[in-house]
């Protein structure tokens, strides 16, 4: 490429730049509600325009139809009630990749988890520690089920994998909460639980600031060698442990990104060269955890079983979750048309065809991050709303509290 050309598309990005630019400093500034305003006219032009495809679940008319009336009852709404809406007004446009998203200033110190016969509390401080594997049953004077029904609006809910994905994350969020009207974030506030032994129990619990909560909960280190693998080394992208007794490797894919310190090649290589001089009876590709990235980095493991005996509906698996989201659903997919492998766990929150290549921007003034998809991704004949795996294994409660793992254990036993 010449100079001149080079500098032609230089001037061509910097004034492409600058509208934009001097557009959303015309959005900055104001009394509070001029400043709600200027967000909501934001949002209102810049998610249109940006999205690929905005308008393909919900109807231009009944978007702009929502912010001007949110835009009318500004001075009515505190700002938790306006963000709220803001999160349910972004959901509506169907797409799970396009959401909003602020982080909160006051929170609840619980971490929940559903499980298939509910929601229970997997993490807490010490100060609340009797909550600890407790049932969620009630928030103030609402119960669950309705504290759901009032959440569920900012869920998109492609499926049931991605409720209880999304769900359990907004319990904790004292800020949302507070804009559904379910608690008052100023006050202390009763849950009510069951604990494993059948007793109903209230706590009153004090919200706390976002800010290094987490390095106070009760199971803050990093999960040992008493933990189940699934649950082990999970700030690692990709790592791999033999299980010589079973002649098993397991490989955990957690991330499609490459780590810093060694690359998916490189990782790629040392796997598979143990495994070609190894005894191995079965191979576990474990991504229930796995939230997407780059599809491109498992194309050599999967061109690699391809022409390995493992290729077997009996020796080859693949572990699925609520978590298995976005482009992992393309080496699902691969692998599902390609190799003869058996997936096991819970279906996934992600979609074969679905939309992505994410980006983001912020509201000029409440700084809201809006994360919107530039493209749509058709990789499968079928337009399925999630991906089932061909035998459906859950975790519960007392396997999450004994360090059991059902799904590896179902897949080690077959």
């Amino acid at each position: 490429m010449n100079k001149f050309i080079k500098i032609i598309i230089c001037i061509s990005i910097i004034c492409s730049a600058l509208p934009l630019a001097a557009c959303e400093t015309q959005y900055l500034g104001g009394s509070r509600d001029t400043r709600w305003e200027k967000d909501l006219n934001y949002l209102q032009n810049a998610l249109p325009q940006k999205h690929v495809d905005a308008f393909s679940k919900i109807s231009e008319n009944n978007f702009n139809s929502e912010m001007e009336n949110l835009k009318n009852y500004i001075s009515k709404l505190n700002d938790d009630e306006i963000t709220a809406e803001i999160y349910r007004i972004t959901a509506s446009l169907g797409d799970s990749h396009t959401s909003a998203y602020k982080k909160p200033d006051h929170v609840y110190p619980f971490e929940f988890y559903y499980f298939k016969d509910g929601i229970y509390v997997i993490n807490t401080t010490t100060q609340y520690k009797r909550a600890l594997y407790g049932k969620l049953l009630k928030i103030g004077d609402m119960d669950v089920e309705k504290v759901k029904e009032h959440i569920l609006p900012l869920i998109v809910k492609d499926n049931y994998a991605m409720i209880k994905k999304s769900l359990p994350k907004y319990l904790m969020n004292a800020d949302i909460l507070h804009g559904l009207k379910i608690v008052n974030p100023a006050k202390s506030t009763v849950f009510t639980f069951k604990d494993i032994h059948g007793n109903i129990f209230d706590l009153k619990v004090n919200s706390q600031s976002a800010e290094d909560f987490k390095n106070k909960f009760i199971a803050a280190g990093k999960p040992d060698s008493s933990y189940p693998l699934y649950r082990q080394k999970s700030n690692l992208n990709y790592w791999y442990e033999y299980v010589e007794n079973k002649k098993l490797l397991y490989f955990k894919y957690n991330k499609c990104e490459e780590e810093e310190n060694e690359s998916m090649e490189d990782f790629t290589n040392k796997m598979l060269k143990f495994m070609n001089t190894h005894p191995v009876d079965k191979f576990v590709i474990d991504m229930r955890d796995n939230p997407g990235g780059s599809d491109k980095y498992m194309n050599p493991i999967i061109q690699w079983i391809k022409s390995n005996k493992l290729n077997n509906k009996d020796r080859l698996f693949v572990i699925t979750g609520r978590a298995t989201f976005s482009s992992v659903l393309i080496n699902l997919v691969q692998l599902r048309d390609e190799t003869n492998v058996s997936f096991v766990g819970e279906e996934t929150s992600g979609k074969p065809n679905h939309f992505g290549a994410v980006r983001t921007f912020d509201l000029p003034n409440s700084k809201i991050s809006i994360q919107y998809s530039t493209q749509f991704n058709r990789i499968s004949r079928d337009n399925d709303n999630t991906f089932s795996p061909d035998k459906i294994v859950e975790i519960s409660i007392e396997d999450y509290i004994n360090k059991r793992d059902p799904v590896l254990n179902y897949i080690t036993n077959k």
